[in-house]
């Protein structure tokens, strides 16, 4: 059976807020290394720049992410106060729950 339109609207703002989580682990995991390899004198510079260079742009996606979140979790929020179907709406309320906690925590 194909997922409904509630379905796929809450897998979206899911996903986003999981891929977040990601994004910050990944950033701590980026920091170390090039904590690390600052300290080794014998890193090669053009290396350590570029492994800056790759911090500095994850660094950058994380607006665009809480833009995105922002949006997805409002669009679910308007499809909840509209909707009129039987399906079960606590996925959707936990959903925007852990999106809202999030925003707000970067705020």
């Amino acid at each position: 059976m194909a997922p409904t339109q509630l379905e796929i609207k809450v897998k979206a703002l899911q996903r986003l807020v999981k891929e977040e989580t990601f994004y910050q682990q990944e950033l701590v995991e980026q920091s170390e290394h090039v904590e690390k390899m600052k300290s080794d004198a014998s890193t090669d510079p053009y290396d350590l720049k570029k492994q800056v260079e790759v911090l500095e742009d994850t660094q950058r996606l994380f607006p665009t992410l809480y833009k995105k979140i922002g949006e997805f979790k409002d669009n679910l929020q308007e499809f909840i106060d509209k909707y009129e179907g039987s399906e079960s709406l606590d996925s959707a309320k936990e959903a925007l729950k852990s999106a809202t906690e999030l925003l707000n925590s970067k705020k």
